[in-house]
């Protein structure tokens, strides 16, 4: 999560090593830690920058599973900033990956007027393999971004744009704390998502410097909200590295 300003992060959080039964209870996450874990998937609150917050509430429900697909809803009011997102831990060397096919279906069922937010994948590498996301061990983060809403922007700022599973993107490059990030912001909203995301790797292999030896340590998905209320459904989600 890579942003022009700090915010609150609150993790919904997947790992490949688990599964859910269906239906799965709903948790209700206000300022406070809470993980709901079975032999598939993983249901994290993660408490990073929680003291920043001033008020508001989150509530968060894995609603089904299927195979390697996962629906899941987020209903968040913030009067600071909150951020709840879904990741996947790898720790493979972008060389040795031949794709990772991805499919991603969302809408907002509601949202206020005023809402400052994003909906994107969160891609992290590491010289080291085994590690996590967001430490000082991160060199890479890559940002997709399908949605961006009320003026909600990357860290850094644009240096062109890449033309990339028919989409031309935006690209912007910043740094965050001890690591580089790319992100890339697609012209208009897409809110259905069925694609590969290695040939965003390739381009930064092939024309920013980035090297095929990195490692992918984790991907993440979800909405990083700024300002205001919405709930973000996910009918279907589903990624696989090959």
């Amino acid at each position: 999560m890579a942003f022009a300003k700090n915010l609150i992060v609150f993790f919904l959080s997947l790992s490949i090593a688990s599964v859910f039964a269906t239906p799965v209870p709903e948790q209700v996450l206000e300022k406070r830690g809470a993980v709901l874990s079975s032999q598939r998937f993983t249901l994290e609150n993660n408490l990073w920058g929680m003291s920043a917050a001033t008020s508001g509430s989150q509530t968060s429900q894995a609603t089904s599973v299927n195979g390697n697909s996962v629906a899941w809803k987020t209903t968040y009011s913030w009067t600071g900033d909150a951020n709840l997102d879904l990741r996947v831990g790898l720790g493979k060397k972008i060389s040795a990956i031949s794709s990772i096919p991805t499919s991603w279906h969302w809408t907002y069922s509601s949202a206020s007027s005023g809402l400052v937010a994003d909906v994107s994948y969160d891609l992290w590498l590491s010289n080291t393999a085994g590690t996590s996301g967001a430490s000082s061990s991160s060199t890479f983060e890559i940002m997709i971004w399908l949605s961006t809403r009320g003026g909600a922007g990357p860290a850094g700022s644009q240096i062109g744009t890449a033309s990339i599973n028919g989409v031309t993107w935006k690209l912007f490059k910043g740094t965050v704390s001890t690591w580089t990030v790319f992100s890339f912001v697609a012209p208009n909203e897409i809110s259905g998502y069925d694609s590969d995301l290695k040939p965003f790797l390739t381009y930064l292999t092939s024309s920013q410097g980035v090297s095929s030896s990195q490692y992918l340590v984790q991907a993440q998905a979800g909405t990083e909200p700024f300002i205001g209320s919405a709930t973000l459904t996910t009918t279907s989600y589903s990624l696989s590295i090959n």
